[in-house]
């Protein structure tokens, strides 16, 4: 979507997230918004009424908004819900509908068990009676972003920010976060505050860090942080013809500084699969490279070194078999977007990182 196509008002933004659903919709079933119940009484933006082939019909009660961050939908929705707790029409159901809806904002709608619909095609609407699921896709990122401070976790600041609220456990306040993690108390404000309007970082009244909720932190990072994308890190390809297991074992009695990721690193903590690659992020690879006898394989190496985006990717590593391993956050983050069985992977050592958070998270 361009620029000049970017809904201008509430009714825009429903004519438009109705156009999505009435595509979705099977064969002889209707759609109608009406300005009533709730609406009438300031309290929503109208009703819509699906309604089946047999003449069965879901109601759904409607909060238009032009934009809103994950906070003030959540705070919206939890509104509505309220609201309907209390009315007669027991059979209701909220329905968020916006401009665009981001991964985070929709997770949490989904645990509400609230539906939602954006104007680029983002749709979820589930109704017991009568029997109705449609979920579908549409924009991965906003189209139309606002000029909110932050917007991306991309970039070393960002990257020591968000590994800082991961690793170290609240509560804190943002100086002595910036001091502990060496990260600027400027570029931590503006991450909080992302991290605050998305609802994975509470925070008190004096702005101190109370909670966070750190899986949500990893998800959310990964988003914008991936290991392969050469704009955010610079990653060789070399071939071990040895195996795999010669190389960690010179890697393991080698004077090098690296931390190991990926596959390898999971492998330690939560194994899935024997490893068919080794990752680590390691100073001068192509030195690295010759002093760990590895031959350059542009294609169809099993080992990638990686050039360190920031200095954090060495920060509270852990150790285990001898190999200096990245912290478990960073791990996770580099599994979730990676190519073949690396996101099962993630999930496996988030599960673990849940059961274990006093043997990784200061």
């Amino acid at each position: 979507m361009q620029e000049e196509d970017k809904p201008r008002n509430e009714d825009e933004i429903l004519a438009l997230c109705l156009e999505r659903l009435r595509g979705k919709l099977p064969p002889g079933w209707d759609s109608m918004v009406l300005r009533e119940g709730p609406a009438a009484a300031g309290l929503a933006d109208g009703l819509l009424r699906i309604t089946a082939p047999d003449g069965t019909q879901a109601t759904f009660v409607l909060k238009v908004k032009i934009s809103a961050t994950t906070k003030a939908a959540v705070v919206a929705v939890d509104q509505m819900i309220r609201i309907l707790a209390e009315s007669e029409e027991t059979n209701w159901m909220p329905l968020f509908v916006t401009g665009y809806l981001p991964p985070r904002t929709r997770e949490l709608l989904n645990q509400r068990g609230v539906g939602w619909i954006d104007t680029t095609g983002n749709l979820r609407i589930i109704s017991s009676s009568p029997g109705l699921f449609i979920e579908a896709t549409g924009a991965i990122r906003d189209p139309w972003p606002d000029d909110q401070p932050l917007r991306s976790l991309r970039g070393r600041g960002s990257a020591r920010a968000v590994r800082a609220v991961v690793d170290f456990t609240p509560p804190y306040g943002v100086r002595e976060l910036s001091t502990t993690a060496r990260v600027p108390a400027p570029t931590l404000s503006r991450v909080l505050e992302l991290l605050t309007q998305e609802m994975i970082v509470e925070r008190d009244a004096a702005g101190g860090v109370v909670d966070v909720d750190w899986e949500a932190a990893i998800r959310r990072w990964s988003k914008d942080f991936i290991l392969r994308e050469t704009k955010l890190n610079r990653v060789s390809s070399y071939l071990e013809p040895r195996g795999l297991d010669s190389f960690v074992r010179r890697l393991a009695s080698s004077d090098l500084q690296y931390s190991v990721t990926g596959s390898l690193a999971a492998s330690k903590f939560a194994p899935v699969a024997p490893t068919r690659q080794i990752a680590l992020y390691i100073e001068k690879p192509a030195q690295a490279a010759a002093a760990l006898d590895l031959r350059p394989a542009p294609s169809g190496g099993n080992v990638l070194l990686v050039s360190p985006f920031d200095p954090v990717v060495f920060d509270r590593t852990l150790t285990r078999d001898g190999l200096t391993i990245a912290a478990l956050g960073q791990v996770a983050t580099d599994l979730l977007m990676g190519p073949g069985r690396e996101p099962a992977e993630a999930e496996r050592l988030i599960e673990w990182m849940k059961e274990n958070l006093r043997a990784w998270r200061s």
